[in-house]
C-alpha cells in the first residue's frame, strides 16, 4: 500500500519516466541474484528524481539507489524499499578542453570510448570493470593501483531535499572502496581532469588492461566483482587462494577457480548461497591468518530467514 501511494503521488506530480512493479532483481544486478523488487523506478531527469525524493520525504519512506547493478548482492526474499534505478537516465556526456562530465547513468565503457575518441587519458585503468560513472565514483572503482576518485575534479550531486549543487574535490574524502559526501548526497554528475594524448595509444593501453582482467578475472561469468575489500599489505584474493578456497560451492555459488575474491553464479544461486560462503572464507580466513575480512560488495533487500 505504501508503494501504490508513492506511484500515485508521483504520477500526480509528472513523473516522466518509467515505473515498473515486481521487478525480479536478479534481471537488474550483474550477480544474476534476488528476489522480486516491489516498486522500481526509473528516473529521467533531474526533475524526476526530486518528484520521487519529494514524495519519499513526505512519507518518511527510506529507498535504494541503483545504477547499473554491479557490486551487490540482493536478499532472495527481495526488496520492500522502492527502487531509483539511474541506469535509463542521466546518460548525458560532454567535454571541455581536457575536462569531461558524465552523468550518472554513463556506462563506464562508454565514458572510456568517449575519451579515447576525443584524445584524453587516464581513465585506461578501468577497463573491464562493469557499472556506471555513479556507482563507480560511489565505491571508489579502480585498478592497476588507480582509482576513479583520483581524476574527478568535482561532483553535481543531489542532498535529500532535492537541492542540486557542485561539490569540488577537496570536499569530497576518497577512500578505498567508498567516497565519503556530505550528508549522504546523490552522485548525478561527475567531472574529470584528464591528460591530452593519442587516441590510438589510448585505446592500446584499454585493450591490454582488458586482456590482462580476461586472464585473471571471471569477467563472462555473473559476479558481483571483488567480494572483500584488500586487507593493508596484501591481496583477499591471494589469502583466499593460500586457503585453499578456489572452487569451493555452496549450492550454485562458487569461489572461481580464477580469482579467489570472486564468488561467481555458476547456474541458480541464491543469496543464501553466497552469504554461507562468504561466512566460510571470513571463518577460514580470521582462523588461518588471524585477518577480518570486509565485504567491498553490497547487501541489500529483506535479510535471509535463519535456517
Amino acid at each position: 500500500m505504501i508503494n501504490n501511494g508513492l506511484e500515485m503521488g508521483i504520477k500526480k506530480d509528472g513523473f516522466k519516466g518509467e515505473i515498473r512493479r515486481h521487478v525480479p532483481m536478479k534481471e537488474c544486478t550483474s550477480f544474476r541474484i534476488g528476489g522480486t523488487a516491489d516498486l522500481v523506478l526509473y528516473p529521467q531527469e533531474i526533475g524526476d528524481l526530486q518528484i520521487v525524493m519529494d514524495r519519499c520525504r513526505d512519507q518518511k519512506l527510506p529507498y535504494l539507489l541503483l545504477g547499473n547493478g554491479t557490486n551487490l548482492l540482493v536478499s532472495d526474499r527481495g526488496v520492500r524499499e522502492p527502487v531509483i534505478n539511474l541506469s535509463h537516465g542521466f546518460g548525458e556526456m560532454r567535454k571541455q578542453g581536457s575536462t569531461v562530465m558524465a552523468g550518472a547513468g554513463v556506462k563506464l565503457i562508454q565514458l572510456l570510448r568517449m575519451c579515447a575518441a576525443n584524445n584524453l587519458s587516464g581513465l585506461e585503468p578501468l577497463a573491464g570493470i562493469p557499472g556506471t560513472v555513479g556507482g563507480g565514483i560511489w565505491m571508489n572503482a579502480g585498478s592497476w593501483d588507480m582509482q576513479i576518485g583520483d581524476l574527478v575534479s568535482s561532483l553535481m550531486v543531489m542532498d535529500r531535499t532535492g537541492k542540486i549543487r557542485w561539490v569540488k574535490r577537496d570536499e569530497v574524502e576518497f577512500d578505498y572502496r567508498r567516497t565519503k559526501l556530505p550528508a549522504e548526497e546523490l552522485i548525478l554528475q561527475g567531472e574529470f581532469s584528464l591528460q591530452r594524448e593519442k587516441g590510438t595509444k589510448i585505446v592500446k593501453r584499454m585493450e591490454e588492461f582488458l586482456r590482462k582482467k580476461k586472464e585473471t578475472q571471471p569477467l563472462f561469468q555473473p559476479s558481483a566483482g571483488s567480494i572483500f575489500k584488500n586487507p593493508l599489505g596484501i591481496a583477499a584474493g591471494k589469502l583466499i587462494e593460500e586457503a585453499g578456497l578456489k572452487g569451493t560451492r555452496k549450492g550454485d555459488a562458487m569461489v572461481s577457480p580464477l580469482h579467489a575474491n570472486f564468488i561467481v553464479n555458476v547456474g541458480a544461486a541464491r543469496s543464501k548461497d553466497v552469504l554461507e560462503l562468504i561466512d566460510l572464507i571470513r571463518e577460514r580466513i580470521y582462523q588461518g591468518k588471524g585477518v577480518k575480512l570486509e565485504l567491498e560488495v553490497m547487501i541489500i533487500g529483506e535479510p535471509e530467514m535463519a535456517a
